[in-house]
């Protein structure tokens, strides 16, 4: 039963702070280190994150349908109607070229960072202190004023949210905030960001689901642990739609000081 509430727990931390301004990688690697989890685990994040897309995917699918229409309904059929569709595709496939590369270039240098506790704690912090600071910019700007520059300058803020500490939509949120995109707009750009960002994390790990085979004894926590971080990353995206829409992206400023001075101060104790 302790084996099984593990795997709930990690579930849980993957389905909340994958949506969440917090950081999913940096709450997994500070919830494994916690509880003694080593990297035999590794085909278990893969899945969570599996469940997350697929939770995403659910989300978003009415936006996105209408977005794959309207592309490929101005691809063949040269509808102006649906050109402002296939420009915002246009847009998110710019946003996350910056992302790709830079997971590529530096892959190994992520995941060194990742294996040191102090240096989480430490891009926590500085996460806190980035969500603090766009909380006070005021945006105007909406979806049919985006341009090449806005999916560029949030593409390149997006590459941020690689670090573990540093939070995927906080980051997004905070590129779009700095081109005075309004919230509203900024949140729902964010949030398709998500699908390529993490297909393309899921697709970076998938070789590691060969070792699937040789862990069937673990079979039932994987299952339960997929579907409990499915939920949770949908209702996740709920409120934290919610909080955007009242301004309060503050709150995950504070939350993400708290664990990330927490963190390094559990790390000086141990060092000494």
């Amino acid at each position: 039963m302790l084996e099984l509430l593990k795997y709930i727990l990690l579930g849980l931390v993957q389905g909340v702070a994958e949506v969440l301004p917090i950081s999913s990688s940096a709450h997994l690697i500070i919830v494994q280190e916690l509880m003694g989890i080593n990297n035999d685990t590794l085909t278990f994040e893969v899945l969570l994150h599996l469940a997350s897309l697929i939770a995403i995917l659910a989300f978003l699918w009415k936006k996105l349908w209408q977005l794959i229409k309207g592309f490929f309904y101005y691809v063949f059929k040269k509808n102006k109607e649906y050109e402002k569709d296939f420009k915002y595709v246009i847009l998110l496939i710019l946003s996350t070229i910056p992302a790709v590369i830079f997971a590529l270039l530096f892959k190994d240098v992520i995941n060194l960072l990742a294996s040191k506790l102090w240096v989480v704690g430490l891009l926590l912090i500085i996460n806190g202190c980035i969500l603090l600071t766009i909380t006070r910019i005021v945006g105007f700007r909406k979806r049919e004023e985006l341009n090449y520059k806005d999916a560029l300058v949030i593409g390149c803020f997006q590459c941020l949210g690689i670090l573990p500490g540093i939070s995927r939509s906080g980051s997004c949120l905070s590129g779009a905030f700095t081109r005075k995109i309004e919230k509203e707009t900024a949140a729902d750009y964010a949030f398709l960001l998500f699908i390529p960002a993490v297909l393309g994390a899921t697709v970076l790990e998938l070789e590691n689901l060969g070792s699937l085979s040789g862990e069937t004894n673990k079979l039932i926590y994987y299952i339960v642990g997929f579907i409990v971080a499915m939920i949770t990353t949908y209702f996740s995206f709920k409120f934290l739609l919610a909080v955007i829409k009242k301004g309060k992206l503050s709150w995950f400023g504070y939350y993400c000081l708290a664990i990330g001075v927490g963190v390094l101060i559990q790390q000086i104790i141990t060092k000494m």
